[in-house]
């Protein structure tokens, strides 16, 4: 079957659009300023899970489409996207620790502290758009 790829495009958008609100929000705002504010953390906290959707999405799609493998968890798709080659195992190990934290507040069986998920965020928020690089890159190229 067939990756559809106007469908890529919007989940990549989605993405997109977020990271550029994690960047205005960190830009705006010193990490003591997040901490004090439940209303910024939580709604950095949900951006968070909607870009690990979306990326979810993407590489489920592709997953299936492509390579005839659906996947169920969250976790297992980013596992799996290093394992195809569809993202380097690199960035599939530096992008899963915003799997997990996606899991961990949907389900809540995990704990980290705002403190370190801020500090993840700050280090590693580039790697959405390498993620973005990445697919586009993938798309262009497979065969």
């Amino acid at each position: 079957m067939k990756i559809d790829i106007e469908r890529i495009q919007r989940y990549l958008g989605e993405i997109k659009a977020r990271h550029s609100e994690i960047e205005e929000l960190l830009l705006k705002n010193t990490d003591q300023e997040i901490l004090k504010d439940p209303w910024r953390l939580r709604g950095l906290k949900y951006i968070l899970i909607e870009i690990a959707e979306a990326m979810a999405n993407t590489l489920q799609h592709i997953l299936a489409k492509e390579r005839g493998e659906p996947v169920t968890g969250y976790v297992e798709t980013i596992i799996r996207a290093g394992e195809t080659a569809i993202l380097s195992e690199t960035l599939s190990q530096k992008i899963k620790p915003f799997f997990d934290f996606r899991n961990s507040l949907i389900h809540r069986y995990w704990f980290i502290s705002d403190e370190k998920l801020l500090t993840l965020v700050r280090e590693n928020k580039d790697d959405f758009i390498s993620f973005i690089e990445a697919i586009e890159s993938y798309i262009r190229n497979r065969k």
